[in-house]
Order: structure tokens, then C-alpha cells, then sequence
């Protein structure tokens, strides 16, 4: 079955707490709350986006991302419009058939599932709009929370990238997830 995405009209889902929809000017504020939390930094090598103008470019960065089709990028709000995060999926190798992604939270909701909701919700968009074959994701070493998040949606640790990247001052491990299109559908696509 090939991909039936074409690019064209950005993906929106609901889930049952949360609305998800495509990074947009007006979440520069979530984005530079986020991107500025040390918390938040501590596993990612990135400078803090503590500006409007850090968070607008990256906005545009994200959104020049979907217009070359290289990627798609969700803002997480819930219900009410309260920003938790955002998330998204990027590297689509359409000759593989797979595709990387990746969330952030805001820390005072971690722990609380979204990232978890938001992950089932991009998979199960995936594996049919992308005829995907296999997801993949990866944490530093030591971030317990987004490995969690990983292995409840389904994913398998396939190995550790030893020393793999440069973050704050020192190389770190790089823990390497996948999740194959067969065992999605056993656990949770039917």
C-alpha cells in the first residue's frame, strides 16, 4: 500500500485530553517556556530559546520543515487550550519505510501521560497515512521518562549508541528504540 499522504493538508488529531495541531507563530510563548527549562534542556544540546525571536525562528524552522516535506510538527494543547508541549516526526525515509520521532513537555506536566497520548496518537496516523514499515526514536542515556513513554507505546530498546553525542560539556550515550508496523498492529492497530 503506498503512502496516501501527500503533504498537503496538515494533520490534525484529538485525543481524548488533548488537541494536537501544526506549530504555529502564536505558540512562541509555549515553545519559549519549554525550550528555556533547564529541566527540559537537560537532554537535549541545545541553548536555552529564551527570546521571541529564538522561538519564532525555530517555529519557522519547524514549519519550513513540512513545506519541504521533510517533516511535521504538532503543538499539544489539551481541550482547553492550555500548551503542554509539542512533538513531532521527522527523517521519513519513504524507500525505508520508517520514520524518527520525538516529543517534549512541559516538566510540571510530566508524568501525567501526555506524551504517551500524543505518541499512540502520531503511530496510529503513521502506519497507514505513511505506509510506514517502522518508527523509530531515541533518548540520552538517563532520561528515564521519555524511555518509558517509549516502551508504553509498544517501541523495543534495539541498543545504546555508545558516546554517540556531544551534550553539555561531555559525550553521552545515545539509547536507540524501534517499533516495527507488525508489532504495532498486534498491540495496538488490531
Amino acid at each position: 500500500m503506498p503512502a496516501t499522504f501527500d503533504f498537503g493538508e496538515f494533520p490534525i488529531f484529538t485525543t481524548a485530553r488533548l488537541t494536537m495541531h501544526q506549530v504555529a507563530p502564536d505558540d512562541a510563548d509555549g515553545m519559549m517556556r519549554l525550550f528555556s527549562d533547564a529541566r527540559v534542556l537537560t537532554y537535549l544540546n541545545m541553548e536555552p530559546m529564551d527570546t521571541p525571536e529564538k522561538a519564532s525562528g525555530f517555529i519557522n524552522w519547524l514549519r519550513g520543515a513540512y513545506e519541504r516535506q521533510e517533516g511535521l510538527d504538532w503543538t499539544i494543547r489539551t481541550h482547553a487550550g492550555e500548551f503542554v508541549g509539542m512533538c513531532g516526526m521527522y527523517q521519513w525515509n519513504k524507500s525505508d519505510r520508517r520514520i524518527d520521532l520525538g516529543y517534549h513537555i512541559l516538566p510540571e506536566r510530566w508524568g501525567q501521560g501526555y506524551a504517551t497520548e500524543a505518541t499512540h496518537a502520531m503511530l496510529g496516523w503513521a502506519f497507514e497515512a505513511l505506509d510506514l514499515h517502522r518508527v523509530q526514536a531515541d533518548c540520552t542515556d538517563g532520561n528515564i521518562g521519555s524511555e518509558r513513554v517509549l516502551l508504553k507505546c509498544g517501541f523495543t530498546l534495539e541498543g545504546i549508541w555508545r558516546e554517540s553525542c556531544w551534550e553539555h560539556g561531555r559525550f553521552v550515550n545515545i539509547r536507540q528504540f524501534g517499533l516495527l508496523r507488525r508489532e504495532y498492529l498486534k498491540n495496538d492497530g488490531g
